[in-house]
């Protein structure tokens, strides 16, 4: 699902979002090619998501990437590949500087979630649960 925290810290957020650099997909993030600090790293986190039965399990994974495995797009810096077509997957860079982190969520092309926030998937959802009651607050005057 998009916007799924990954990170929550006090660097400044980086801007991600998919698109294509040259026709193949890619994860376009607001790091600048020329601004660099040599005590950060960027970290590329990775959810997953696969069907086990009926249900959706995500599985996530973080790994080091390097500046040189990003391509410069309009003085930006881009991950460029086919995985970042993938609909079952989302992706977020987080930029660590020592003991601190930016504040990432998730971005993907993945719309299988929606299926769950329908009005028909809520009453399936809390039938299961013994059903919705209605709650009445008097509130004092």
């Amino acid at each position: 699902m998009p916007g799924i925290p990954v990170s929550d810290g006090t660097l400044p957020a980086l801007q991600q979002e998919l698109g294509k650099v040259n026709g193949i997909p890619a994860l376009m993030t607001g790091l600048k090619h020329d601004e660099r600090s040599f005590r950060e790293k960027l970290w590329l986190n990775t959810a997953e998501q696969k069907m086990e039965g009926p249900l959706p399990r995500v599985r996530f994974s973080k790994r080091d990437i390097s500046r040189s495995e990003m391509t410069v797009m309009d003085g930006q810096l881009a991950l460029v590949g086919e995985a970042f077509a993938d609909e079952m997957k989302g992706w977020a860079v987080v930029k660590v500087d020592k003991d601190r982190c930016s504040p990432q969520t998730i971005v993907t092309r993945c719309t299988l979630y929606q299926q769950y926030t329908t009005e028909e998937a809520l009453q399936a959802a809390a039938k299961s649960y013994g059903g919705l009651t209605e709650t009445l607050f008097l509130l004092p005057r």
